[in-house]
Formats: structure tokens, sequence, C-alpha cells
């Protein structure tokens, strides 16, 4: 099916519930489940468009860039830290989580329009190479002699769309994350201790603990891009 019932829409939809009946459904994609379609960002979320028929036609149009790449698919999955350019608007915006768990969208300026922030979940040598996956669905080739430096739970500055590693941000303490889910979703951390599955985090002054997957490394002492 290509939409659903809006009441029943993921908890990470930033809509009115009972605005209309039913809503886009977005495909199946990178990110994990609850990734908003392209339609319902462009006209519930950044107000855009006001109709799916509009969003259409500013697709079809190729005006609309995710991640450094024109986007035609009403349904394209949209998910955390995404950059969505609009150069013809000179609006360019980054997806983050909000307080209760919605995407949501920050403006962001065009320099950091080109630069985005990925997480290592997956590790694999290839050949004389090494393979890293990351959580938007990513491949990214290193060398072998540089692959060992690289731990799933890190985080990568790339550029985009070219992927170009720029700087890895180690999983470690010390580091500045932003909380992707749990009581302290969309809240801004500094790692404090690492504990198997789980990570005691600082947050305005204050000790929390939280699991492993819901910490997102952004910085190593400070946020490398703006996401608040």
């Amino acid at each position: 099916m290509s939409t659903q019932k809006r009441i029943s829409a993921p908890r990470t939809y930033n809509i009115k519930r009972k605005q209309d009946t039913w809503i886009t459904r977005a495909n199946p994609g990178p990110h994990s489940k609850g990734a908003l379609p392209l339609n319902v960002l462009l006209r519930d979320v950044l107000g855009i468009t006001r109709i799916a028929k509009e969003s259409k036609k500013v697709l079809h149009e190729g005006k609309v860039f995710v991640d450094g790449k024109i986007r035609k698919d009403l349904k394209f999955p949209i998910g955390f830290l995404d950059v969505i350019s609009i150069p013809i608007t000179k609006k360019y915006s980054r997806i983050v989580y909000d307080h209760i768990g919605r995407l949501t969208a920050i403006e962001c300026n065009k320099k950091e329009s080109d630069l985005k922030i990925v997480k290592i979940k997956g590790k694999a040598r290839k050949d004389k190479k090494y393979q890293l996956t990351t959580n938007d669905g990513r491949s990214i080739i290193v060398k072998l002699s540089e692959g060992k430096k690289y731990s799933v739970g890190d985080s990568l500055l790339i550029k985009i769309p070219s992927q170009e590693i720029i700087k890895l941000l180690p999983f470690k303490v010390g580091a500045t994350a932003f909380i992707t889910g749990g009581k302290k979703v969309g809240s801004i951390a500094l790692i404090k201790k690492l504990m198997g599955d789980k990570v005691s985090i600082i947050i305005d002054k204050e000790e929390h603990l939280t699991i492993k997957d819901y910490v997102f490394v952004v910085g190593e002492k400070t946020m490398e891009l703006k996401l608040k």
C-alpha cells in the first residue's frame, strides 16, 4: 500500500493525526522503521507544499536534494541526520529528533548542507579493503591499512554525496552524543562511562543511564555540526 491511516502512523511522524484520514507510507529503505516519506516532510514538517500533488510537481522538477542527490519519489524514506536541500529557495534543513522522539527539521547553512554525520553499524574485510556500513545504509570502502582505526559504534563526519571521510568521531568517554531514543531522546549528552550495553551520560550536569544503541556520537568535545 502507498498510504496508511494517519492516526496509526509511526510515533516519529511530526504530524497532526486527526487532520485527515490517510497519509503517505514510506518505502522500505536505508533507515529503520519510522522514516518519514518525502511527501510528509515537504508538506507537514517543512510546509513547502500543501497537498501531495504539489509535492509531486516540486519533486518531478528535480528541485529537492536528499544528501546531495535529487530525489523524485514521494515515498522516499527520510531519517535521522539526512540533509534536505532546495537550492532554488536557498533552504537547507537537517533531520533530527525532538524531545518526544519525532523526526523534525532544523535549518542549516549551505556550507553544512554538504556535510553529514553517520554511525558505523557494521565492518567487514573485503580482499585488501574494509567495508563500513552505516546507519543510513551506506557502504564506505577504506584501505586495509586505515580500516583498523574504525570500530562499530564510532561515527564519521563525511562529505555528501561523495562519502569522503573528513573526520573519525570515536565512541569513547568524553565524546559528545545525540540521544536518539528513550526518555532523554533529542538531548545532547556527554559520554561519562561505558558499561557494556549501557552508557552513563551527562545532560545539563545531571547523570543518566541509557542503552548504547541510543547514543550517537556527533563530536569529540563539541558538536561537529549544528543539531539544535
